[in-house]
């Protein structure tokens, strides 16, 4: 079974929470980043890269740099831009778009439950990139942005969450065109319905976080060694996760872009596709694949729909997903594209950004050919996950994206 810990977390001041949050800095260009912590000294990106505010700039893994952040984070503390819960608490989070509305439960989960299968993944993690991440949690010693895990929705969590989202807002505020909400649930009653109504649930799935987790697991683990305590119990044996219901969060696809043909016309490659698929050019400015097994293709200012042919299909979980088609029948024979992570002939883009920027970037010429793909079902992921499959890169995009800085979870160790 799941088990949701809660704990103390560390919460930007209700009035200061707007000046703190930040997007992840990966999702920032330099100078966005330089010009926050030039205006903002609030803003959490200071923590994360406290020396932009001199001007300078340091490689993530640079060990004196992630002392800085932990400086940086401790005197953020000091100075109650930050403050630490006094006491154990769960909390939720809503995130309200012009057309959805996300809502979860922020909490801590075992990092043993990594091991012994609660957790579920469906993505596969680079060895050199959990390291990295380990070294940098080990020093700077804080989870600031939740792993995202998902569960199939039931409906007195649902209803537990209902209620108490009921109760006044420890902070609600405007962000990234975005309705925020933060409630803090601490009164020992709630935490117990809640640890209670989770009791039940007997997994729960990474939507988003895969490295972010693995990288909490071998530290945690490493921890366990050197000092000696198995117990489970110290603050650095557990993570920092929200967990969303199924029917609460959106999974969208990720398309394919290639940066040449691999030497073969358009009418070369349509040729070849015929072996699998079904080939109708498309007359509409702008295309998306209606149903799973069929994919667009845009190239030489035209779309294409291309639909597997049913003789070519069969019942194996791997062959039904359309990544999996796109690369078996297509990348990998036709554009000689074999390994998806390392090839820089590849590029993925969110569904978010529509079928109108795979065009553009086709048209403008920085890519030769498009690939459009059909969402992964929540079926198709939670399948995936409960055998243990591993889905090719960029197979899914969870919505929402997280903030750092709402919800801080110390780990105990430096």
């Amino acid at each position: 079974m799941a088990h949701l810990f809660p704990f103390k977390g560390i919460l930007p001041a209700p009035d200061k929470t707007e000046q703190v949050v930040s997007r992840p800095f990966d999702k920032y260009s330099r100078k966005e980043v330089e010009d926050i912590v030039k205006h903002n000294a609030a803003s959490f990106l200071n923590i994360i890269k406290p020396e932009l505010a001199n001007g300078e700039s340091t490689k993530p893994d640079n060990p004196e740099a992630q002392k800085k952040s932990r400086q940086k984070f401790e005197a953020f503390l000091e100075s109650a831009v930050l403050h630490k819960a006094q006491q154990d608490a769960y909390y939720i989070y809503r995130q309200v778009k012009s057309d959805f509305t996300y809502t979860g439960i922020i909490a801590t989960i075992s990092s043993a439950d990594y091991r012994n299968g609660v957790i579920k993944i469906h993505e596969q993690t680079l060895a050199p990139k959990e390291e990295k991440l380990k070294d940098y949690l080990r020093v700077v010693g804080i989870n600031a942005e939740p792993v995202m895990f998902t569960y199939p929705h039931q409906s007195d969590i649902d209803e537990l969450v209902n209620e108490l989202t009921g109760k006044t807002a420890y902070a609600a505020f405007h962000f990234d065109n975005k309705e925020h909400f933060l409630w803090e649930i601490s009164d020992q009653a709630s935490v117990d319905r809640i640890r209670t109504a989770f009791a039940q649930i007997d997994r729960v799935y990474v939507a988003d976080g895969h490295h972010r987790s693995a990288s909490s697991v071998l530290l945690s683990e490493e921890l366990a060694l050197e000092t000696d305590d198995h117990s489970g119990t110290a603050d650095w044996s557990r993570f920092l996760g929200i967990f969303l219901p199924d029917h609460n969060l959106q999974l969208f696809e990720f398309n394919r872009l290639v940066k040449d043909t691999a030497g073969l016309t358009v009418m070369q490659i349509i040729e070849q596709l015929a072996d699998d698929f079904d080939v109708s050019l498309i007359d509409q400015p702008l295309y998306k694949p209606h149903s799973l097994h069929e994919l667009s293709m845009y190239t030489e200012g035209k779309w294409y729909s291309l639909k597997l042919r049913s003789d070519r299909q069969n019942n194996q979980l791997e062959d039904k997903l359309d990544a999996n088609i796109l690369s078996k029948h297509i990348l990998a024979p036709i554009f000689q594209l074999k390994d998806l992570r390392n090839d820089d002939r590849i590029a993925f883009l969110s569904g978010l950004q529509g079928a109108e920027e795979l065009k553009r970037l086709v048209d403008k010429g920085q890519y030769a050919v498009a690939f459009g793909l059909f969402p992964v079902s929540m079926e198709q992921f939670f399948a995936f996950s409960d055998r243990s499959k591993i889905m090719p890169p960029k197979t899914t995009w969870f919505e929402p994206k997280l903030l750092n800085g709402l919800v801080i979870y110390d780990i105990g160790q430096r």
